[in-house]
């Protein structure tokens, strides 16, 4: 009886059926998700739009631009699925110990699931970083469109509209000019102010969601909070000027001008630029101090007052304690990681996924795919508390966004070891 030598290469034919059913398993897994996430896209920004009374043509480019974004999230679960699927409908019909039986090592059966999460995560990567911000502009011009619309309507004559803090009463009309506006402010701070013009007129820039009011025969009445005594007025006149009011603010995830739709190349500069300005930031605070140190100890050092000592120190003390940091920076650098994260997650997924096949019972590709749905809930529920811990628990960027992948890594390789452990071999 002679024996197979398990060798390094791998049959052609394994390598073209193997991928070609994660392919296929592939497919038929992203149409799942992209269904759900799309129906959740469309949740998010319904009542929204049809609010503002959209055509349907209108709502039909929402949508599209809104596809990068559901295609971005639905491709690591995809192959995850995949994965899943495959390995346990070859590991249930014994094509892996057929494999190693043949003389195949079984560390290379493992390649086909790598090798194909590897190429998914550059094409993830390299699609979104294309596609999305040049999706995200599209969304925002026709969703800029959308409200300019409504407010044309809204702002009609005789009509009292609020935006924001700001409520808007307008008297007669001629032509494209509204007549006798007032514009009361109606914010929490003490200085409030109300405008009241003779006439107005309004422009709607492109691709934002403002407005821009030309005013003609201003009179501003504005508070003075610190004058001590109630009912105390600043009153300015002036010929003309402008005001820009915000219409609507954009919705959480949609058309705006966030780090999340940028591409990394520019994110990266803006977080470069941010960076220097911070770091500018620190170093004026630390010459403050040596200078507030130097006088301190001159104090100390000369027939200085006590109250100039108390003085230098308490300056000292302030600087010392003050915490400079800038939110907003944190914010770009775990956007930033979560670019790479997201669809690297992708091999990570088919690390994961081979083990687990491997050691499900026999059941197929059912056992596969409700284990990946279970997996997908895990893994969004990790990169939902890296994504907390890093912005308000103020953890690295880096180590915050990837470790739900570092826990995909250590949860495969500890899969490997104690299957080994246990049966002595890895099939």
């Amino acid at each position: 009886m002679t024996l197979a030598i398990p060798t390094l290469a791998i049959p052609r034919v394994y390598w073209r059926k193997t991928i070609s059913e994660i392919f296929l398993s592939f497919l038929v897994s992203f149409c799942f998700f992209f269904v759900v996430f799309l129906i959740n896209q469309i949740l998010l920004f319904a009542e929204d739009i049809l609010s503002k009374g959209a055509d349907l043509f209108s709502v039909l480019k929402l949508l599209f631009y809104s596809l990068p974004t559901v295609i971005a999230i639905s491709v690591p679960f995809s192959m995850l699925a995949a994965t899943l699927m495959t390995s346990s409908r070859q590991h249930a019909d014994n094509e892996f110990m057929a494999a190693s039986t043949l003389g195949i090592n079984p560390a290379m059966i493992y390649v086909p699931f790598l090798v194909m999460g590897i190429a998914i995560s550059a094409a993830s990567f390299m699609a979104n970083d294309w596609f999305m911000p040049r999706a995200s502009n599209g969304f925002r011009k026709v969703y800029a469109e959308l409200i300019h619309r409504a407010a044309r309507i809204e702002l009609t004559p005789y009509s009292v509209l609020r935006y924001g803090d700001r409520t808007i009463a307008t008297g007669p009309s001629e032509g494209e000019l509204l007549k006798n506006v007032l514009i009361v402010n109606q914010d929490s701070q003490p200085d409030s102010s109300m405008v009241s013009a003779r006439q107005v007129k309004i422009a709607f820039p492109p691709d934002r969601y403002d407005a821009l009011l030309s005013l003609q025969g201003i009179l501003e009445q504005k508070a003075l909070p610190g004058s001590g005594t109630k009912g105390n007025f600043a009153v300015t006149t002036a010929e003309e000027g402008e005001i820009r009011i915000r219409i609507q603010e954009p919705m959480s995830n949609f058309g705006g001008t966030g780090p999340s739709e940028m591409s990394a190349a520019t994110l990266q500069r803006h977080i470069a630029e941010k960076q220097k300005r911070l770091d500018a930031r620190i170093a004026d605070r630390e010459q403050q101090k040596a200078t507030a140190l130097d006088r301190l100890r001159f104090s100390y050092g000369s027939a200085g007052s006590d109250q100039e000592a108390a003085a230098a120190y308490r300056a000292y003390r302030s600087l010392s304690s003050q915490k400079l940091e800038d939110t907003s920076l944190r914010i770009y650098k775990l956007e930033y990681q979560k670019k790479f994260v997201i669809p690297s997650a992708c091999f990570f997924f088919a690390f994961l996924a081979f083990p687990l096949g491997i050691g499900s019972k026999r059941a197929g590709r059912t056992a596969g795919f409700g284990l990946a749905l279970l997996i997908s809930v895990i893994y969004w529920a990790l990169l939902f508390a890296g994504q907390t811990l890093g912005y308000r628990q103020g953890f690295d960027p880096v180590l915050s966004m990837w470790m739900p992948n570092a826990v995909l890594f250590m949860a495969g390789s500890i899969m490997w070891v104690a299957r080994k452990l246990s049966t002595g071999h890895f099939l």
